[in-house]
């Protein structure tokens, strides 16, 4: 089972960073296999949120709820895993150089190990350093 970190996510979604390969790969596993975490979720509503903030005028404004409305549909497309008491365990328990590399990717790698599934990275130096699950890049 394979849990999706936010970087690839991300790029499936957005059609201006295409990566081909990465498309495939999560179009021709069983929907089952494939997850997201609601971390995930939360970064990636956080960004189009944040886009309505900043847009000023109509077309802009419109076009920031379209964007917001867009990912919100698209991610429907994914299960998406909790943040439990025993991911937050996981969490709590890393040592603080871990937790430095950045508070949301070791959430993410707790969930995957509560889970044990293998996360799904563009950033696999990062989820390899906090060293809690397997790891796997799918844009090579």
């Amino acid at each position: 089972m394979y849990l999706l970190d936010t970087s690839v996510v991300s790029n499936f979604l957005d059609e201006r960073r295409y990566y081909p390969q990465l498309t495939a790969r999560i179009l021709n596993q069983p929907p089952e296999q494939i997850l997201i975490s609601i971390i995930t979720v939360e970064e990636i509503l956080q960004g189009a949120l944040a886009a309505i903030q900043k847009a000023k005028r109509k077309p802009s404004v419109i076009q920031a709820y379209q964007y917001f409305e867009d990912l919100f549909l698209a991610l429907h497309r994914f299960q998406i895993l909790s943040y439990t008491t025993e991911a937050e365990n996981i969490y709590q328990s890393l040592p603080a150089k871990s937790q430095r590399i950045g508070t949301q990717d070791c959430r993410i790698a707790a969930i995957a190990n509560a889970n044990r599934f293998t996360i799904v990275t563009v950033n696999v130096n990062d989820f390899v350093s906090i060293g809690l699950t397997e790891v796997e890049d799918w844009t090579r």
